[in-house]
């Protein structure tokens, strides 16, 4: 072997770098994940086409499918419509998105688990493996157990999510901050909803000044809900103004909130199953300063952008990731000619510094929009509550037609992104090489 990889986190982004990083030759990949077993949990996730395009070229194509993923039949992306009138407030398109099967698809995250699980061999994945820390030197690095079992590998991913033991390992003060939203989210047959008068069958946000509601068809047979609402974190008698993850929730949690939203919201409400109902806290971090360390490690997905979730794009940002990481990797592996020799952490760091360099810009502008819109949603609750009154509907319609066009993200080219910087990198060393004086 010229180098073993251990993946830390069997979520979206580790089985997609396993999938990537074991196309390289001479590369063992081991996944370590801290559950007991891969169930089949999550609610509703997107992939975007930038997301599709990569999995095709990993060899998932189960998630270009219909079955698994649900496309809209009008071919848009995302309408965002008035919560109480269905007025249209705002429209994203696709710009060079070709073939269907590359566009913005829903589906339930179990379906697109078994998609990746289903390309990797069953003796590569390890469960019940919750991380404590991790080291990094110039022989390898150590990932140790909760049990006081311990691995060593030439390269560690972490890819262990928003909370990522692998990061805080060497980023002691990643702080988390909540929006302020409550998120609630719950998965179930789409029959139970397949009746009800004006269904929406293409992606559509019903969006107030502080809520918004999404219901979607998930592949063929399955139909998501998310929605949200602003909280008063100040107000300490507020049942949601904690930071909980993942909790259970019911239905009269969000009814209320939602019985003046446009038809068939409150009845698709009223159908959703009790005790399916999951709520969030919406947190984000600002952008990490690094995403490698020692020439040893590296982050991927929520471990390296904890960018709440928004755009949908978590899936799609992590597979990206991991797309990269194994261009990198080829790269450098590319360079080595036929040695059959263990890649030394010089080597192993310049193929880090290329994943680095590709994708951390792109994601520096995903967490300084998420950010920039959680400023303003602060300013805005602040001067209702300073002045007593809501924001006005034509305002609120006016900040809805202005939204930017999410183009950049949802289409970005990241294997094009990776060639120029590459290329850009190999000019600078040439010019220098050729500018240095002859002894």
């Amino acid at each position: 072997m010229v180098l073993t990889v251990a993946i830390i986190g069997g979520g979206i982004a580790g089985l997609s770098a396993a999938i990537a990083l074991r196309q390289l030759p001479g590369v063992d990949v081991q996944v370590y994940e801290r559950a007991k077993e891969f169930k089949e949990l999550g609610a509703l996730i997107g992939l975007a086409p930038n997301g599709l395009r990569t999995l095709e070229k990993l060899g998932v194509e189960d998630v270009l499918t219909d079955e698994v993923g649900w496309r809209s039949p009008n071919g848009v992306p995302m309408c965002f419509k008035h919560f109480k009138t269905g007025d249209v407030l705002s429209v994203d398109y696709n710009h060079n998105v070709p073939d269907r099967r590359h566009q913005f698809a829903r589906m339930h995250r179990a379906s697109l688990q078994k998609a990746l699980l289903k390309t990797l061999p069953s003796n590569i994945l390890h469960t019940g493996n919750k991380v404590s820390k991790v080291t990094a030197n110039d022989d390898g690095a150590t990932v140790q157990f909760e049990d006081g079992s311990s691995v060593t590998a030439d390269l560690v991913v972490g890819a262990d999510g928003i909370k990522s033991k692998v990061r805080e390992s060497f980023i002691k003060n990643h702080k988390l901050s909540s929006s302020g939203d409550a998120i609630f989210r719950t998965t179930f047959p789409y029959d139970l909803v397949a009746d009800l008068p004006g269904l929406e069958q293409n992606s559509t946000h019903y969006q107030s000044p502080t809520a918004w509601f999404f219901g979607t068809r998930l592949g063929s047979d399955q139909f998501g809900v998310t929605c949200s609402f602003h909280v008063d974190e100040n107000d300490s008698s507020s049942k949601f103004a904690d930071t909980t993850w993942n909790a259970p929730a019911t239905v009269d949690d969000i009814r209320n909130v939602f019985k003046d939203f446009y038809s068939p919201i409150p009845s698709i409400i009223d159908r959703i199953p009790e005790g399916t109902l999951r709520r969030y806290t919406n947190v984000a971090g600002e952008a990490l300063a690094q995403w490698t360390f020692g020439n040893r490690v590296a982050l991927v997905g929520d471990a390296a952008h904890t960018h709440g979730g928004a755009y949908a794009a978590g899936a799609s940002l992590a597979v990206d990731d991991s797309y990269v990481l194994y261009l990198s990797l080829r790269t450098i592996l590319r360079g080595e000619g036929q040695s059959q020799e263990s890649l030394s952490a010089t080597r192993i760091g310049e193929a880090l510094s290329l994943y680095e360099a590709t994708r951390r810009p792109h994601l520096e502008r995903v967490l300084k929009e998420v950010h920039s819109g959680r400023k303003g949603q602060a300013a805005r609750v602040e001067k209702i509550r300073e002045d007593g009154v809501p924001e006005s509907d034509s305002s609120f319609r006016k900040r809805l037609a202005s939204r930017g066009d999410p183009v950049w993200l949802n289409e970005h080219d990241a294997e094009g992104q990776f060639h120029k910087v590459f290329n850009s990198s190999a000019s600078s060393k040439a010019g220098e090489t050729k500018a240095r004086p002859k002894l």
